[in-house]
């Protein structure tokens, strides 16, 4: 009887997939809205472009967006494959184990990331003294974006199964 309601409880990552889907399209809609607002505005001004630095800000944004979609679309793809039912996938999306699918989810973390410090880099103007940058201000969130990308490859290479590293599998019970 427990193992019946183990295997059917397997159903209520529904929940979270449902969650990441929906979030997934929130994310899609939201960034490529922002970019094509900005290439409409781009197209329309083409030989003056108002807020150069405005224009890259937003690019970048949507970027991002477009990106942490991505990767809640990969997770909610993941999840699925692992606990409701295998899908037949590009090698890319096919996931064999949870590590898999975190370990993939981490690479979208580090990449958005990146682009969050260049939108960082990009907000400072050195002719408005109100946005003038100090050593500091980029070198804090630079070292803290740092250090969890350096804690990230290390949970990616040390924290979970590796192909060079596997020890004896242990026998299945029924």
């Amino acid at each position: 009887m427990l193992r019946r309601l183990l295997v059917r409880a397997r159903y209520l990552t529904l929940v979270p997939i449902l969650a990441l889907l929906a979030s997934c399209l929130a994310l899609f809609i939201r960034g490529s809205r922002l970019i094509l607002e900005q290439l409409r505005l781009a197209l329309v001004s083409i030989t003056d472009l108002v807020d150069l630095n405005r224009f890259e800000m937003d690019i970048l944004e949507g970027i991002d967006l477009l990106l942490v979609g991505t990767g809640c679309l990969a997770l909610a793809i993941g999840m699925y494959s692992l606990f409701i039912s295998e899908l037949k996938l590009p090698k890319t999306l096919s996931f064999r184990n949870f590590h898999e699918v975190k370990g993939m989810f981490a690479n979208f973390i580090i990449l958005a990331m990146a682009i969050s410090f260049l939108e960082l880099l990009n907000s400072f103007d050195p002719d408005d003294p109100a946005h003038s940058v100090a050593g500091a201000d980029i070198f804090f969130p630079g070292a803290g974006m740092a250090v969890v990308t350096l804690a990230l490859l290390a949970f990616k290479y040390w924290g979970g199964e590796r192909e060079d590293h596997h020890p004896a599998a242990a026998p299945e019970r029924e």
